[in-house]
């Protein structure tokens, strides 16, 4: 008896393997929370902390523009997450940095404030929407004072979970505030 071998298995495999090469050409963008979110919020009355560590293996070695070195730095990030309605919670960030010749820094906050579709809408993805607004001190950033809009959009396939979650950001004060998102 010949096993039959299911064709969706192959697609499968190929875009796995497909996802991974490319996350392999992919460079992080930000030191202190890198994260892919998915649409779900954190349940009413629920809060959520979370520990986002980094370590920049090859990065700035001098000073630049008056942003300390990134090279070698560890990057702590406490993440404070509380469901306020079913649809709606807020997440605050303290993010920190530990710099080999500078010792353990704070960096700055952000206040996450996001919503999602209800599940009443039974709409064929997950959608929220998360928005962010936050500071940072002038020797770790040259924009200060930051902005983002974040779409998120998200889907279970059987196995596989896909996820969307392309960020505007905008410089408010400091470097870059003068161009748009």
């Amino acid at each position: 008896m010949t096993p039959k071998f299911n064709p969706g298995w192959k697609r499968l495999v190929f875009v796995g393997v497909t996802l991974f090469c490319a996350s392999c050409l992919i460079h992080a963008q930000d030191s202190y929370e890198i994260q892919v979110y998915g649409s779900d919020t954190v349940p009413r009355g629920k809060t959520m902390v979370e520990l986002h560590s980094n370590y920049t293996i090859s990065g700035e070695k001098e000073i630049v523009n008056g942003v300390l070195p990134s090279a070698h730095a560890i990057h702590e990030t406490l993440e404070i997450t509380r469901g306020f309605t079913d649809w709606f919670e807020t997440g605050f960030y303290v993010f920190s940095s530990i710099q080999p010749h500078h010792g353990w820094e704070w960096v700055g906050d952000h206040i996450r404030p996001r919503v999602r579709a209800p599940e009443s809408w039974h709409l064929p993805v997950g959608l929220s929407l998360s928005t962010e607004v936050g500071y940072r001190q002038r020797s770790f950033s040259e924009s200060t004072w930051n902005a983002e809009i974040r779409p998120i959009i998200d889907k279970q396939f059987g196995p596989l979970y896909l996820a969307l979650n392309p960020a505007f950001g905008k410089a408010l004060h400091g470097t870059g505030s003068s161009r748009g998102f």
